[in-house]
């Protein structure tokens, strides 16, 4: 969110500071608001999609990660023998 903040801070300085003949600059300033804001919104929803997909991969990665657990009884090793290229004692 400090990206988006950022970037649209950027670029009303830009649009305050841009020089522009004529009267306007006023409705300039408001067009490219609304289009930034619109920019924004539609940034929020793209980012609060990839989170929700992030969210949802990351339960399923715990979820197997708990059965591969569960199955080894729990046991960080891996199998009976206590994992790949472990000695009996």
């Amino acid at each position: 969110m400090g990206f988006v903040f950022g970037l649209l801070v950027g670029a009303v300085a830009a649009l305050l500071y841009a020089p522009k003949p004529g009267d306007s600059t006023r409705e300039d300033l408001q067009v490219r608001a609304d289009e930034l804001k619109r920019r924004a919104d539609d940034l929020q929803r793209i980012a609060q999609r990839i989170a929700d997909e992030v969210s949802v991969k990351g339960r399923e990665i715990l979820d197997d990660a708990k059965r591969q657990w569960d199955s080894t009884g729990g046991r960080a090793g891996g199998g009976p023998t206590g994992g790949a290229g472990s000695k009996p004692i």
